[in-house]
């Protein structure tokens, strides 16, 4: 298990898409991870004078397993607790989500990476369309950054290839994708829902230049057709995004700089009756993400990480006006052993959205342990 920092720029078919970064690493030991989050996020309303609030309660479990060299594992669960006060009536949500696995295999010197992964619907679902349906769609908001958004689905898998090749002082990965998930019942007597599969592509590069590594990359994601009951529903518009950083390096700091991008196209629904395409709007708007982080290290047992990013959303097609949320956040990490890492951290939100006239505010603190062997 030998990459030699080679990073594969690998897609993650989650919803919402998130892009994550990943490696075999050679003699990385075996290690669980159990975290607690804590979110809250409020919302004012200046012209009306009211508030909605929501809290989310979080614990996730997460591993990692050597099987031999060049083949690991890893799973994540998650479970969580939601209370929602909107319009003056409380709604609650609670429920443990899918339990995901992914098995890794190198291969030609570390320049092939498989990958496959299965999705096991242990998740709520046929949740009540009454109190839990109105936490769901709150979930669904585009300028909240919570944890969990949504609960169980139906059993799937995912295929993910990439390659690693170095070309001049160039590192450069690529990386294809697919997911597949099977057919559940979201909500009660709602009928079996089945999501359209997904398929991405990803690329990146990257190269230092002094004491300074540039990475940049990008990723492209289509969906197929959602169906209920056998019948078109709805597309989720593709996806394009971007990434561009800068890290500086130093013994005891480095210092990131970076950009990302989300350009998303329309949605389309369709009729139930007869399939036909009755609207194609955009659901969320284009995002613009731009961050900074200092990682800072004290001999081998402490390390602090201050970040500040600036979140901004376009108005979307649909009803969702533009946004933009400003997060202020720290991590204080302390090494134990070497079998014990304990991580606290937390990000102060800011921001507005509904031409200015909704001010929101959110906190999340988070605690973790990692147990290695």
């Amino acid at each position: 298990m030998r990459i030699k920092n080679i990073i594969l720029f690998l897609i993650i078919m989650l919803l919402p898409l998130s892009t994550s970064f990943a490696q075999i690493i050679y003699n990385q030991p075996p290690s669980n991870n159990f975290k607690i989050y804590y979110n809250t996020w409020s919302l004012e309303n200046s012209l009306t004078d009211t508030r909605d609030d929501i809290s989310q309660k979080t614990t996730s479990l997460s591993g990692f397993i050597p099987l031999r060299d060049n083949f690991e594992a890893r799973y994540y669960i998650i479970t969580a607790s939601n209370n929602l006060e909107l319009n003056n009536t409380e709604s609650r949500l609670s429920g443990l989500g899918d339990l995901r696995v992914q098995l890794s295999h190198s291969f030609y010197k570390d320049r092939l990476l498989i990958s496959t992964g299965l999705n096991l619907p242990t998740g709520a679902q046929e949740l009540d369309t009454c109190q839990e349906i109105r936490v769901i769609e709150f979930l669904s908001r585009d300028y909240l950054s919570l944890p969990l958004r949504r609960y169980g689905e139906g059993l799937g898998f995912n295929l993910l290839t990439g390659g690693a090749a170095q070309i001049g002082p160039l590192k450069c990965g690529i990386t294809a994708a697919y997911r597949y998930t099977g057919t559940y019942e979201p909500y009660i007597n709602y009928g079996d829902y089945n999501p359209g599969n997904t398929f991405s592509l990803g690329a990146n590069t990257n190269f230092t230049l002094n004491t300074i590594n540039y990475t940049a990359g990008l990723a492209y994601l289509i969906s197929g057709t959602d169906q209920l009951d056998d019948n078109k529903v709805y597309k989720q518009a593709p996806q394009f995004i971007t990434l561009l950083s800068a890290t500086y390096l130093e013994q005891s700091y480095r210092a990131t700089l970076g950009a990302r991008m989300i350009m998303r196209g329309r949605n389309a629904r369709y009729s139930i009756t007869d399939g036909i395409i009755e609207s194609q709007l955009k659901k969320y708007g284009d995002e613009y993400n731009i961050f900074f982080q200092l990682d800072y290290t004290t001999g081998a047992d402490w390390s602090f990480t201050p970040h500040v990013a600036m979140r901004h959303i376009s108005s979307s097609e649909e009803a969702m006006y533009k946004s933009s949320i400003y997060n202020f956040g720290m991590d204080i990490s302390r090494k134990f052993s070497d079998h014990l890492i304990l991580n606290v951290g937390g990000i102060y939100h800011r921001g507005s959205t509904d031409l200015e006239d909704i001010t929101i505010s959110g906190l999340q603190i988070t605690t973790s342990l990692t147990f290695t062997y």
